[in-house]
């Protein structure tokens, strides 16, 4: 899940491909048919599940259900049977020596699910919100972690799950869709499993379905009626990623895509389908972003599945495959802009005390963990590939593929399919980004430059390499012409000496932004991500702020500073205010507290101007972040907004503008986006001409 790029979108998916026999050598069942009813009014399901053994069963068959569920009958072969039941495990006693027949176990059963289910979330940045399972008749989402229906030790060969709903309400799950009627005031769908995977998931709503198919495969979107006019850009574009991933990878996995609308702000993956918010799936960036990432994740993360035993590679994986690597196929600029974004990213939200090693990366739980697992992760895999060239990773991708389908694969899987690739033992190149946090501060040092015969000569240093194993690219401009040098790093300090045949006029490091590496603080951007990842943030409200204190807070609880002091102008002087990242509230009477501001925002009675445009309307808000001069490494966000009612509508978006800097909101909806040029850094020389 974005992971979302924006909304930050998550994946479930599941946790390990059971095997064939379980430990003490259970025989796998031969098929499971699971039969549901929703009465959303009540939140009640009634279920009944039927699993199928072949001969040679063990006398005892275990089951996970949730443990508020209530049993109401358990037969083997028709017949009442003796059953235990302990927290959530149900364990159903066999007939003895029964070993050489078959037998059917049938659970009969009900529960009710209403976890509630938020319409304006604060905090985004746990994916479900709280919500495991909720019957209602806004919709229907029983997550996997719901344990909704009767799920066996041991995968079933074969899956079908059928679900009854009132008329209107039409549900979807994992699996081919064989069957769907309307008849008597109820809507009834079938789906069945080839290969059922661990971690069955639910949905049902008012769905208006559209559906195609590409190369065979059945594409479908469930969207609420308010957003059926989406449905076809959806299926074009789902069926466009699913024949690029597929020339990329190998066949896609599944019996079906389907784009499913959810009637709560979550972004999932599951096997063969994808769940996104109704807020979420209107904005018209998502099907260039999320669907994307959410569709590389049927081959990544639900095709190959996760060994969490090394932590979870698939965000960082999907990252890199869609959200970087679509940017890179606009232009090599775009993907070198996107990966400066990863590094900026992980500098403003990784702070010290929320850095952790990426083998410990498991899922998003926070900004901090986001920018790890999705983007240190995303950088990993770039560094890899820069390596060893596209040829060989590319191909050791569609090796594990091939190899590891619906089969979990770990870090180590990856490490050695891409050093078969590759011709090189990579163990040694990869087991540092995994295992230590953080990552090497590189700058450049002591550079100089002076006449060298009929040219000239820059030289100077690299600092900083931190023991990693990398080479580093510096390029000297000079002539209007590039000359790049590769490093590899040595100790502290590494030299180098690049002869130009013109005057030198910049010098860059890591000018592709190839490398892994701790931005600095002159080299971020000052952007809504410096707000969230401070860890000493102060709100001052002027006199002229015009938003209610109440909505202040919520716009600190959204960027994860909902326990940062808010202090009126006049009470904060400036021995509370030193070395403090501020969120000003209004234009302040005081001299010094407003930093100069990017350029082309200016505040103006009764409103403000963006890049020479006028904001002037009632519903119009402008945050604009700037370096605080004086404090290094530390920012300052003006917030204007024109009405208490343009502030309500815009700050819980806010959050989900991270890597920006300048944004202009019109009744909620937002208009501009900008990312201010950071001020400096060790990372480049500039020589005066």
């Amino acid at each position: 899940m974005r992971t979302l790029a924006f909304f930050l979108v998550a994946l479930v998916s599941p946790l390990m491909l059971l095997p064939a026999c379980s430990a003490r050598g259970e025989g796998r069942p031969l098929r499971q048919d699971i039969a549901v009813r929703l009465e959303p009014e009540r939140h009640l399901l009634s279920g009944e599940s039927t699993l199928e053994l072949a001969s040679g069963a063990p006398d005892r068959i275990a089951f996970t259900l949730n443990e508020r569920a209530t049993v109401e009958r358990v037969t083997v072969d028709g017949r009442e049977a003796a059953s235990r039941r302990t927290g959530e495990s149900l364990v159903v006693t066999l007939p003895r020596g029964g070993g050489t027949t078959s037998h059917r176990v049938t659970v009969r059963y009900r529960c009710t699910f209403n976890d509630p289910a938020p319409e304006r979330p604060v905090v985004t940045e746990d994916p479900s919100y709280g919500v495991s399972g909720a019957i209602t008749p806004r919709g229907t989402y029983l997550g996997s972690d719901a344990r909704w229906y009767p799920s066996p030790e041991t995968l079933p060969k074969i899956r079908r799950v059928t679900v009854t709903a009132p008329a209107g309400m039409e549900a979807i799950t994992a699996g081919r869709r064989i069957a769907r009627s309307t008849v008597g005031g109820a809507a009834t769908s079938t789906w069945e499993e080839s290969i059922p995977l661990e971690g069955l998931s639910l949905s049902a709503g008012p769905y208006v379905i559209a559906e195609r198919s590409v190369d065979g495969i059945p594409l479908y979107t469930y969207l609420y009626p308010e957003n059926y006019p989406l449905a076809e850009r959806y299926l074009e574009a789902s069926a466009g990623y699913l024949r690029f991933y597929a020339e990329k990878f190998g066949p896609y996995p599944f019996e079906k895509f389907a784009v499913v609308e959810n009637f709560f702000p979550t972004g999932y993956g599951f096997p063969s389908y994808t769940l996104i918010g109704g807020t979420v799936i209107r904005l018209p960036f998502i099907v260039h972003t999320s669907l994307p990432h959410e569709i590389a994740h049927c081959w990544w993360g639900n095709g190959v599945l996760v060994d969490h035993r090394q932590g979870n590679w698939s965000e960082g994986l999907a990252t890199y495959l869609a959200d970087h690597l679509l940017e890179e196929r606009k232009s090599a600029r775009e993907g070198r802009d996107y990966r400066f974004r990863i590094l900026a990213d992980y500098a403003s939200l990784a702070g010290e005390g929320d850095d952790f090693p990426l083998a410990r990366f498991l899922g998003r739980v926070d900004p901090a963990s986001r920018s790890i697992g999705y983007g240190k992760g995303a950088m990993l895999f770039h560094m890899i590939r820069k390596r060893i060239g596209d040829e060989a990773f590319f191909g050791a991708l569609r090796e594990i593929f091939r190899e590891k389908r619906f089969s979990v694969a770990s870090w180590d899987d990856f490490t050695k399919a891409f050093s078969r690739a590759g011709g090189e033992d990579l163990g040694p190149f990869v087991a540092p980004w995994l295992q230590r946090p953080g990552g090497p501060r590189l700058a450049l040092a002591g550079v100089a430059t002076r006449r060298h015969g009929p040219g000239w000569l820059v030289t100077g240093a690299v600092r900083g390499g931190g023991g990693y194993p990398l080479g580093v690219t510096v390029r000297v401009e000079a002539g209007g012409s590039r000359h790049d040098r590769t490093l590899e790093l040595e100790g502290d300090e590494t030299p180098f000496a690049v002869p130009v045949p013109a005057a030198p006029e910049r010098v860059v490091l890591d000018p592709e932004v190839d490398l892994f590496r701790i931005l600095s603080p002159a080299e971020l951007p000052p952007t809504v991500n410096r707000l969230k990842g401070s860890r000493a943030l102060t709100a001052v409200v002027a006199r002229g702020c015009g938003v209610s204190d109440g909505t202040l807070r919520l716009l600190l609880r959204s960027l994860g500073q909902g326990d940062a002091p808010l202090l009126r102008e006049e009470a904060a002087d400036a021995s509370l205010l030193a070395g403090r990242d501020l969120l000003l509230c209004g234009v302040p009477g005081r001299s010094g507290l407003l930093p100069p501001l990017p350029r082309g925002v200016v505040p103006a009675s009764g409103g403000f101007a963006v890049n020479g445009t006028s904001h002037d309307g009632a519903g119009d808000l402008l945050l604009a972040v700037a370096t605080r001069p004086g404090d290094p490494g530390r920012v300052a966000a003006l917030l204007l907004a024109n009405s208490p009612a343009a502030a309500e509508a815009a700050v819980l978006r806010i959050t989900h503008y991270g890597r920006y800097g300048i944004l202009v909101f019109s009744d909620g909806e937002n208009r501009v986006k900008e990312i201010p040029l950071p001020t400096g850094g060790g990372s480049v020389v500039t020589f005066k001409q």
